[in-house]
């Protein structure tokens, strides 16, 4: 990249990183730990069903949108990466004062931030694998790198409360109808589907802007 491109990349790895701390800082806020302080265990206790973790099915759509859209407008490994990197930072210090007590040790901090680093990391991946492959419509490339983003996302959340706090698997709700895992049957789709929308909206917009 020359120096013009590398401003350019500078430029929108800042907006698209700002804009995504802040919204899954408010997401988070709001799905897990203020639903999770009126609920336990994972947040299942009558009548809110397990209001808590239930961000991470509810924000792929924006996610997808914000990370996908700034990989398509650069056109450059890492910037999912990138993204990612600027709330595993800040989020370290935050999880660790809410946590720390919860969690096995420390490790369990960095564990929460290296699975967020490793969800964007899929997206570039995802990303740089299908637009070698010219049969792959472009649209379909951007919506299916949003699905994985999401999916990565899902699975180390789940990998994280099973292994990095101290009641691990041991907290029954965890699986009950009505908590985060027990109604995965429908919300791990509804989450797919949002998130290939939201690499979709991503490819639109990008077109829509070269146009402009």
């Amino acid at each position: 990249m020359n120096l013009g491109e590398k401003k350019r990349f500078i430029k929108i790895w800042l907006i698209a990183s700002t804009i995504f701390m802040m919204f899954l800082t408010v997401s988070i806020f709001f799905w897990d730990f203020y639903s999770g302080m009126e609920t336990q265990g994972f947040g299942v206790l009558d009548p809110y069903k397990g209001m808590g973790m239930f961000y991470v099915y509810n924000i792929s759509y924006f996610a997808s949108l914000i990370v996908v859209f700034a990989i398509l407008r650069t056109d450059q490994f890492g910037m999912g990466f990138l993204i990612w990197l600027p709330y595993a930072i800040i989020g370290f210090f935050v999880e660790y004062y809410f946590e720390i007590d919860a969690l096995i040790s420390v490790w369990g901090v960095i564990g929460y931030c290296a699975f967020g680093l490793l969800s964007g990391l899929s997206a570039d991946i995802t990303y740089k694998l299908l637009n070698e492959n010219s049969s792959i419509k472009k649209p379909i490339i951007a919506g299916l790198s949003g699905i994985i983003m999401s999916l990565v996302y899902f699975l180390t959340v789940i990998i994280a409360i099973g292994f990095f706090y101290k009641a691990g698997w041991g907290a029954g709700s965890f699986t009950e109808p009505g908590s985060f895992l027990g109604v995965s049957y429908f919300m791990v789709p509804w989450m797919l589907i949002n998130a290939f929308f939201g690499g979709f909206t991503a490819y639109a917009l990008n077109c829509f802007l070269k146009k402009g």
